[in-house]
């Protein structure tokens, strides 16, 4: 019993989280192609997911005096982070993940 709390507090938190990147994604989706071009809401969390990973990964390698590494590494190598199969295109999710990772990593690295 206890088991069958926890694995459906895990089904409801990981459905929950899914939910609400999709609404944020769809409610963004028609400002985002107004602003950046964005046609398709997925792309557009693709580019959140991989501008904000890039960043955190630019000021932990600028803190530490590590050097200039702009290319997603260790969790973030495969560049699929937040994608989900509903989606559709897992190519062009971790295209544009790879492309903002390396944008937000520059941005946050040369501060």
């Amino acid at each position: 019993m206890f088991r069958s709390k926890i694995k459906r507090g895990k089904v409801s938190q990981s459905l929950t989280m899914f939910l609400g990147t999709t609404a944020l994604a769809l409610a963004l989706g028609h400002t985002a192609q107004a602003q950046s071009g964005y046609r398709d809401p997925a792309l557009r969390v693709a580019h959140v997911n991989g501008f904000e990973d890039g960043s955190l990964v630019g000021r932990q390698d600028l803190f530490h005096g590590k050097a200039f590494q702009p290319f997603p590494r260790g969790k973030y190598a495969h560049e699929d982070r937040g994608y989900h199969r509903e989606y559709g295109d897992k190519f062009a999710y971790e295209q544009e993940y790879a492309n903002a990772y390396r944008a937000g990593y520059v941005r946050s690295f040369r501060r």
